[in-house]
């Protein structure tokens, strides 16, 4: 659309990816940003920093999601991004990320990332950021960095962290630079080892229990069995009818 969009590797049908978006009006000193990472190499293959509309930007998400193999879609719904957030709902968007309501912070064990989610009223779509989690997740993105486990291809980026400081308790980008990139990084980084990370164990737990399912085969004569040989197997077929001791041959019944 604006020529903004950066590739660095088109969508592979074999991987996963996550995309995670930061949302701005489009007509403000803030830029509308996202990343697109595969989850497994946490390797960078897109990305994107501009200015569009809210509505516009929900569409363009929805394309690039759907392109790369119907991506996690992770959007920051603080402010302006709910207006982004309700685009995609409409689109019908089926993986967009949902969180629950009451969590103060991202709880692993509470972690929701499916459609079904729509009908638990607890749960909201997109990722809200708060002083509570905010140090956390700039936290995790420095562990990212210090032990080389991320794959980063943008200048963009780099610049946009080379001005990223502590400004006192709170962790941004210097007076006069923005800081979009970045925290669409760390929201997106810490998403992955949240709510990817009980995704991929639950699969673990699952495939387990499968594979601890065993099976029984009973054995069985293809002979049918005539009624005298029932009867030398059991000779019990009389059934007591309770009438002056009488009884019953039930023989008849086979």
């Amino acid at each position: 659309v604006d020529q903004e969009l950066w590739i660095w590797e088109r969508p592979d049908y074999s991987k996963n990816y996550i995309l995670m978006a930061d949302c701005a009006r489009g007509d403000g000193a803030d830029f509308s940003s996202f990343h697109v990472f595969d989850t497994e190499n946490v390797e960078q293959v897109a990305e994107y920093k501009g200015k569009m509309t809210t509505k516009d930007y929900g569409n363009f998400l929805v394309t690039i999601a759907t392109e790369y193999n119907n991506a996690l879609l992770v959007v920051e719904n603080n402010n302006i991004g709910w207006a982004t957030i309700q685009q995609i709902i409409d689109r019908g968007y089926d993986n967009l990320f949902y969180r629950e309501m009451d969590l103060n912070i991202v709880e692993v064990d509470k972690q929701f990332t499916n459609k079904l989610n729509k009908l638990d009223k607890k749960a909201v779509p997109g990722f809200t950021t708060t002083s509570r989690n905010r140090p956390l997740m700039i936290s995790k993105m420095e562990t990212y960095f210090r032990e080389k486990s991320i794959i980063m291809h943008s200048i963009r980026l780099y610049d946009e962290l080379a001005v990223f400081i502590w400004n006192g308790s709170k962790a941004e980008a210097m007076k006069g630079y923005n800081d979009d990139l970045v925290m669409s990084l760390a929201v997106g980084l810490w998403i992955r080892d949240t709510a990817l990370k009980l995704r991929s164990d639950q699969m673990v737990y699952n495939k387990k229990m499968i594979e601890g399912i065993s099976k029984t085969t009973a054995i069985q004569s293809s002979t049918p069995y005539q009624a005298d040989q029932f009867a030398d197997h059991n000779k019990n077929w009389k059934f007591n009818t309770g009438k002056d001791g009488n009884s019953e041959d039930l023989k008849w019944l086979l």
